[in-house]
């Protein structure tokens, strides 16, 4: 009996000692190797669990009372009705209506840049200017002959109103006055042309030529991006197009950003495409504070409620074992675990909606089920796990 004693004393004290070691070791480690340690350790208890099950399953095919003489501790839940909704889970991308690369009108040089990359500029505001000093000057010569021109035909009218002048002379100084007047116009709508200006307001994504450059028709100068235009789209399969409807509700989730909000299908496409057997749904309302962070093709998720139910049974999937396509649980009967078949009504989260022969106030097993066995006697320990 001594010796026993004085050995269970020094087994203490090394067991002991070996703890205080270890935690001075562990406590010495990185996060990173904290991280790892514990990966090894849950990997290690995993292979005790199953090396555990297996000498249980393999004793009590030759002991048939084995296992039903102790109590095993299970934490369980008190089944409560309450709403529960499952999810779809598509993936899109943000796009906006009015993104826009702008070019010149007309071949010229640049002379001026007037703002920069990131600049908000308002609608009709002046961008870039090109050369048309030409263009200019024969503007201004054209503007002086207008002003010869207009007294000419004034006198002329004059004279014309008294009888004095003749109709040829007065038609001919009114043809000149207007054929200077268009020649202006023209000169002046080139000169716009010679002007690149914002088309709407919004932010100034990229310049794209740089002074001294041949800016031309057709040729990227600036791209534009507008402030209000955002939009969400994405492609759903075919199979659930009559979950998808103009103004059902659906949860966006921009993961970049790490912004989720509620909003509404806007636009449901009718065409099918038939490469993908997909069509595009897409979201337009979006609040104002999450389209300042949006930038073009940044990804995101949108959420489609698939399944609605006022009153679910709802558990942690963990309390489920799921058997190919059948899904079990356990539930208590005084102090006896029982395992019933039940139906999956829907999954979110893991949760688990469940229906079948479980009940509002029945006592369901949480953790802990995968030791037990059909009538294996059970010890509850702890709610709400």
């Amino acid at each position: 009996m001594l010796m026993r004693t004085i050995a269970f004393l020094v087994g203490a004290a090394f067991a002991l000692l070996a703890c205080q070691s270890s935690s001075r070791s562990e406590g010495s480690l990185s996060l990173e190797e904290k991280k790892r340690r514990l990966e090894s350790l849950r990997q290690e208890l995993f292979r005790l669990q199953a090396q555990i099950a297996e000498l249980e399953e393999s004793i009590q095919a030759q002991d048939t009372t084995f296992g039903r003489k102790r109590r095993i501790p299970v934490s369980y839940i008190i089944l409560h009705p309450r709403p529960f909704t499952s999810y779809l889970q598509f993936q899109g991308s943000v796009e906006n209506r009015a993104v826009v690369t702008l070019s010149a009108k007309i071949p010229a040089p640049v002379v001026r840049v007037y703002v920069r990359e990131g600049e908000f500029v308002r609608s009709g505001q002046l961008l870039i200017e090109q050369e048309a000093e030409v263009l200019r000057k024969n503007l201004q010569e054209l503007r002086t002959r207008l002003e010869l021109a207009r007294e000419l035909y004034e006198k002329q009218k004059r004279l014309y109103e008294e009888g004095i002048g003749t109709e040829v002379q007065f038609l001919t100084a009114k043809n000149t006055k207007e054929s200077l007047e268009a020649s202006i116009a023209t000169i002046e709508e080139q000169l716009r042309n010679a002007q690149i200006r914002a088309p709407f307001a919004g932010r100034v994504d990229a310049i794209l030529v740089r002074i001294g450059e041949l800016a031309s028709p057709g040729l990227p100068a600036v791209r534009l991006v507008s402030s209000g235009e955002w939009e969400i789209k994405m492609e759903v399969p075919e199979s659930f197009l009559t979950l998808a409807a103009p103004g059902k509700k659906v949860e966006v989730y921009i993961p970049d950003l790490n912004v989720s909000f509620q909003s509404r299908l806007g636009v449901v496409a009718t065409n099918i495409n038939p490469l993908s057997r997909a069509f595009t749904v897409t979201v337009r309302e979006i609040p104002a504070e999450v389209q300042r962070l949006l930038r073009p093709n940044l990804v995101a998720y949108l959420r489609l409620p698939q399944s609605e139910v006022t009153d679910a049974l709802v558990v942690p999937i963990d309390a489920v074992e799921f058997q190919d396509t059948a899904a079990y649980v356990y539930v208590v009967r005084g102090d006896i675990a029982r395992r019933l078949r039940v139906s999956v009504v829907g999954t979110e989260r893991g949760e688990v909606a469940l229906a079948g022969p479980i009940k509002a106030g029945d006592t369901l097993v949480t953790a802990g089920a995968a030791l037990l066995s059909d009538g294996q006697p059970i010890q509850l320990v702890e709610e709400g796990l």
